[in-house]
């Protein structure tokens, strides 16, 4: 909630000192004019900021203009996370044009890579850049087309990372646009009016309803005061119940496929010249012992989607982004590190964690 006022434009109202800070509480709200000449007219823009919400407010008019102007929004979103590659996993810009979205993604490795202008034609409800937790989106229901583009910054001496632009076209003034930025939270983005919550990593579509239904089921736990560390284990149990049943029957099918090997080699022996009588032999063979040979894989295969749904809830929701547990654990997004190495692991990485050598020992 706090805004310093810097902009090529010229500052109407209120006024305000070059480089004064202004803090909005609570249902503060906070309007700023601005003018900026162009091209022989004046572009007029009006931003209001709001305490209580990650929405901020655009209006722009243009006088005396007919060609279509561009509003946008360049440099993307900085990172935020200490493990760069993962946070760079995540880092992509998108457009969304009547609930079909594209993207472009650049992940540099020198200094010249980058991604030309891609345009969007078309009505355009909204672009947007996201890194792992968080997203900046420009909204408007009066967009004539959308535009993204991505270029390589130094974010140290020896990172690269990638810096997207991105752009609604309009052709009608005046305009007005909603810039969310927020966090990554379907909760909070859900008051942007949008379905900017489709750039969420959901998993691929057959599994999108497992992963919001662990997500679901995570926030409602945590209404009830629970810790996320506790959360997480108590989730633990109940995928152990949910999927013991299969579990118990899919170890079942294989100490039944093990007990007629004997008889299954000595079939495939005697049978090995004739494919055809070696099929009916086995079928008969796991007719009369009752035996599915698809009884072992089959139920892992039915519990694959939650399994995956929970990796891709864990690895990426934001709830767990600096959430504690105990002692040394107060980021459970991370892992519990307890020191780093003085050189980097291949794979592996530098960070020495506790808790997976006590699972290794267990």
């Amino acid at each position: 909630d706090n805004t310093k006022i810097t902009s090529p434009f010229h500052l109407i109202s209120p006024q305000i000192s070059n480089g004064e800070t202004i803090n909005l509480y609570n249902n503060d709200s906070l309007v700023i004019k601005m003018e900026l000449p162009f091209n022989g007219t004046t572009i007029t823009k009006t931003t209001t900021f709001y305490a209580n919400s990650f929405l901020i407010l655009h209006e722009y008019d243009v006088k005396n203009h007919s060609a279509p102007l561009l509003v946008t929004w360049e440099d993307g979103i900085k990172t935020t996370e200490k493990n760069l590659y993962e946070e760079l996993t995540y880092s992509s810009a998108y457009v969304g044009q009547q609930k079909k979205i594209d993207n472009i993604t650049l992940s540099p490795s020198e200094l010249t890579d980058v991604v030309a202008l891609e345009s969007f034609l078309g009505k355009t409800d909204w672009v947007a850049v996201r890194n792992k937790y968080f997203i900046n989106s420009l909204v408007s229901e009066n967009s004539i087309g959308g535009h993204l583009s991505g270029r390589s910054l130094f974010l140290n001496n020896t990172s690269l990372v990638p810096a997207y632009s991105l752009s609604l076209e309009f052709r009608d003034f005046p305009v007005t646009v909603s810039q969310f930025f927020g966090p990554l939270d379907v909760d909070i983005i859900e008051s942007s009016g949008t379905y900017l919550d489709r750039v969420m990593n959901f998993g691929w579509l057959p599994i999108q309803p497992f992963s919001r239904s662990v997500l679901w089921i995570l926030k409602k736990l945590h209404l009830f005061g629970l810790n996320y560390g506790i959360i997480l284990i108590v989730f633990a149990f109940l995928i152990r119940v949910v999927t013991g049943p299969l579990t118990k029957k899919s170890y079942r099918s294989t100490l039944k496929m093990q007990t007629i090997q004997p008889q299954m080699k000595k079939i495939q022996e005697k049978y090995k010249n004739d494919s055809q009588r070696l099929n009916k032999e086995m079928m008969n063979l796991y007719k009369s012992s009752g035996v599915n040979p698809l009884g072992g894989c089959l139920p892992m295969l039915i519990q694959m989607p939650l399994l995956f749904s929970l990796f891709i809830v864990f690895r990426s929701t934001i709830e767990f982004r600096g959430a504690p547990f105990f002692g040394w654990i107060n980021n459970l997004s991370q892992p519990d590190t307890i020191f780093y190495l003085p050189f980097n692991v291949p794979i592996y990485g530098d960070q020495v964690a506790f808790l997976p050598i006590v699972l290794g020992i267990s």
